[in-house]
């Protein structure tokens, strides 16, 4: 397995552009915790991207209006190996996962998990609401 799969959310596994998901084919609630899960607004269909020349994607989630109401994305930065160390391969630098549910009083409720230097052990998830979308 990469090294960076660890750091990816499990639906980004399209190669890179653009492809439409029916409903079922993500699991949009799973970390939704169960006291918000009746406020959220349940999507029909995601619009998943997914990043050429870095190692980023994105899945949105929209309602019968066209309008999201879910948001999940990933991103991992390694640094290059260093020419000088024979061997040496990219390290991580910092990644970060994102899901955000659109609650039905038109907040978002996110859902933030950050790894720095490599360090899984330490990375912490925590839950936030905010007015808009996270971007």
């Amino acid at each position: 397995m990469p090294q960076h799969a660890h750091y990816t959310h499990q639906y980004f596994d399209i190669k890179g552009g653009h492809a439409r998901r029916p409903e079922a084919a993500i699991r949009w609630s799973e970390g939704l915790p169960a006291e918000w899960r009746e406020q959220a607004v349940a999507p029909l269909y995601f619009d998943h991207y997914k990043e050429y020349l870095v190692k980023a994607a994105r899945i949105l989630g929209r309602d019968e209006d066209d309008q999201p109401c879910y948001c999940a994305y990933c991103y991992v930065l390694e640094e290059e190996p260093d020419p000088a160390r024979p061997g040496s391969c990219r390290e991580l630098t910092y990644a970060e996962t994102v899901r955000a549910w659109h609650l039905r009083d038109g907040r978002w409720l996110i859902h933030r998990v950050i790894i720095r230097h490599g360090e899984q052990s330490k990375a912490r998830g925590f839950f936030s609401l905010s007015p808009s979308m996270p971007r």
